[in-house]
């Protein structure tokens, strides 16, 4: 039988920057031989931090609250401390606990947090346990008021002159497109082709295109691929697929990249060179080729976009520079906003802050001449923010809380300057125990949002 034992309610100084306010916590001992941390491994402890609000998104109306929970599992008592440690985006510390702890053997106890913060933004939990036979320091992240979020933005003066000599410079290449069956990869229910094109400046790039055998005119699921991805052919029974692999994928990483350098900085000294120009240009030119070949039973009228990390960018900003599509379906979309990104994770170490910054930070040391500020000058005419007023379809984004490669930030400060009206259409999931990822339930979900905005709702 579960036996709970009430200990304390104690009032403990939250110390933080306005030097107000204090939080209440609650310590409850349990002893139960039914716990499922049991069935492991004796001799352990196992601490578990867990947002009041599953999300971990929090608001005036739902302050920000915590449980710890500590499963002492060694045959003795554990005492020690347990602190918390609440950071900004950017490492600096705004609150910070500390409780001596002590738990009996074979017992549970936890603590409840409330964490008073103020400011709109994402924080750096930090659960350090410090007890006779156990160390271990936990990191979680919460956002509060998010859809308030916005981090400066820096749209350069001629934006969208660039992007629009960029597109005049890709429609005036003849793209040649060229259409051949794959037998090999074909099924008896789904015919795949292989599918050629020439994009900017003349780089042949490559796509896969499958339709399902039964006849039907079919909506489209156009995916793009993350960073250095090879897109592959996917099947799907109620809609036509098409994949693209843009240049730095393949054959043409020889063309345009013969010195094998790595694609993020390729020519990143020139906005007018820098690879991610023809890149975004690339995905361009695949929606050119759907809008191209309706009578192979394509429904031109419905096509939706989906991709995850670098995918997920290259979903908004085909859809700011096309207007062509119906939905766009994200997870965890990465180069949202360049300068933010780079106070996340500058001082941080890697892996942890993923390869984006690292290879940018490589940039600027080989590249002694380059500064900063003139780096992410070029890199402002390729965020995904400066894109995101020109999109016009719903958006259904997952986010992992603990990504430093897509920091949640960014990627708020993005969603919140979609329209009002679009808004009221989309949705936004988080996820606060994942990073670049996202649970697989949420796949499904991905999965039902295609099929009743692409087949049913459009479709009477």
């Amino acid at each position: 039988m579960r036996k709970f034992l009430f200990l304390i309610c104690l009032c403990l100084s939250f110390i933080i920057s306005n030097n107000t306010y204090a939080t209440l916590y609650d310590l409850h001992e349990v002893s139960d031989s039914r716990n499922p941390k049991n069935n492991q491994e004796p001799e352990t402890v196992v601490v578990n931090i867990i947002p009041h609000q599953k999300n971990g998104l929090f608001d005036a109306k739902h302050p920000v609250k915590y449980n710890v929970e500590v499963f002492n599992n060694y045959r003795t008592e554990q005492d020690g401390k347990i602190s918390v440690e609440v950071r900004n985006i950017t490492g600096s510390i705004v609150g910070i606990s500390e409780v001596d702890f002590k738990v009996k053997a074979n017992n549970k106890k936890m603590i409840e947090w409330k964490i008073p913060v103020e400011n709109p933004g994402f924080y750096d939990i930090i659960v350090k346990v410090n007890l006779t036979e156990y160390d271990d320091t936990i990191r979680n992240v919460f956002g509060y008021k998010p859809f308030e979020i916005a981090t400066p933005i820096h749209k350069p003066a001629d934006f969208d002159v660039f992007w629009q000599k960029a597109k005049d410079d890709l429609h005036a290449v003849n793209p040649e497109y060229r259409i051949t069956p794959d037998d090999i990869l074909s099924t008896p229910t789904h015919q795949v082709y292989l599918v050629e094109m020439n994009s900017l400046d003349n780089v042949k790039i490559y796509g896969w295109l499958t339709i399902p055998r039964a006849k039907g005119k079919y909506p489209v699921l156009y995916g793009l691929g993350g960073y250095k991805v090879e897109m592959k052919p996917l099947f799907f029974d109620d809609f036509a697929h098409f994949t693209i692999n843009v240049r730095g994928i393949g054959e043409s990483n020889h063309v345009i990249n013969p010195d094998n350098q790595e694609i993020l900085t390729l020519h990143l000294e020139d906005k007018n060179k820098y690879v991610y120009r023809g890149i975004y240009m690339d995905c361009v030119r695949g929606m050119d080729f759907l809008l191209a070949n309706e009578k192979m039973g394509l429904d031109i009228s419905r096509i939706g976009l989906f991709g995850g990390s670098q995918g997920g960018t290259l979903t908004w900003i085909v859809a700011g520079l096309t207007q062509k599509t119906i939905f766009c379906v994200l997870d965890n979309p990465t180069f949202c906003d360049f300068h933010t990104n780079f106070d996340i994770c500058v001082n941080r170490q890697q892996p942890e802050a993923g390869f984006i910054i690292k290879f940018l930070k490589e940039f600027l040391k080989r590249n002694g001449n380059i500064s900063k500020e003139k780096m992410l000058t070029t890199l402002s005419y390729f965020e995904a923010q400066n894109f995101i007023s020109e999109v016009k379809c719903p958006s259904l984004v997952g986010i992992g809380l603990l990504d430093l490669m897509a920091p949640p930030t960014c990627t708020l400060s993005t969603y919140n300057r979609i329209s009002n009206e679009l808004k009221k259409k989309s949705e936004l999931f988080s996820f606060p125990d994942m990073a670049h990822e996202v649970p697989m339930e949420h796949n499904t979900f991905k999965s039902t949002w295609f099929y009743e905005g692409a087949v049913k709702k459009l479709s009477k």
